[in-house]
């Protein structure tokens, strides 16, 4: 099942757009995307500046303002920048026996014409079927696209959704990380095992 192309970071959906979030709303969930790295930058270059003023060293304000600006740079570099990505999900077969596998096929394709970065995909997949799936994809070119797969299997019959598709931007100093959702999921139906009996007579 495909999951239409939204505009990521700002958002997911299948056939939507929801990347027009309000600007202040926006820009404040791309800052709570901070990573310890950007929040002891950000935390670093402030204690600095401080200090900086405080001694009246002009040299260690100039750090002080360096380290500050720099993961604030980040997030707005990640939070202004809009990749358009189409994913896809594919279940072969959609309908297995009780223990047996099943493999998911997903596949995203980066359909704008700017290339992404580093991409974190994960599956979310009921914990009777296995660990939650996640692979690291290098950068996408424009209108390129990857693949990968992973496989399931179920001791207990009944239907189990498959997703929704999660992504994770991040910037290439790892100062920032935005985590947004496709909205399309599949159904995997594990159904009793088929014995063969034994011929009467």
């Amino acid at each position: 099942m495909a999951a239409g192309g939204p505009t990521v970071p700002a958002g997911g959906g299948r056939g939507r757009r929801s990347g027009d979030e309000g600007g202040k709303g926006g820009l404040r969930t791309a800052l709570s995307g901070l990573t310890t790295r950007g929040r002891s930058f950000l935390a670093a270059g402030v204690a600095a500046a401080v200090c900086a003023y405080v001694l009246g060293q002009a040299d260690l304000l100039r750090v002080g303002l360096l380290l500050a600006v720099l993961p604030l740079v980040c997030v707005a570099v990640l939070y202004r920048t809009r990749y358009r990505v189409a994913g896809s999900r594919r279940l072969a077969p959609s309908r297995a026996a009780t223990g047996s596998e099943a493999r998911v096929h997903l596949r995203l394709d980066n359909v704008s014409r700017l290339p992404t970065g580093l991409l974190m995909l994960q599956d979310r997949v009921p914990y009777v079927l296995g660990p939650r799936p996640r692979f690291i994809l290098d950068r996408v070119e424009a209108g390129g696209r990857r693949e990968v797969s992973y496989r399931v299997r179920s001791d207990l019959r009944g239907r189990y959704p498959l997703g929704p598709l999660q992504l994770r931007l991040t910037d290439p100093f790892g100062m920032c990380e935005l985590t947004r959702a496709f909205s399309a999921y599949d159904t995997l139906t594990v159904i009793p095992r088929v014995e063969a009996l034994p011929p009467c007579g």
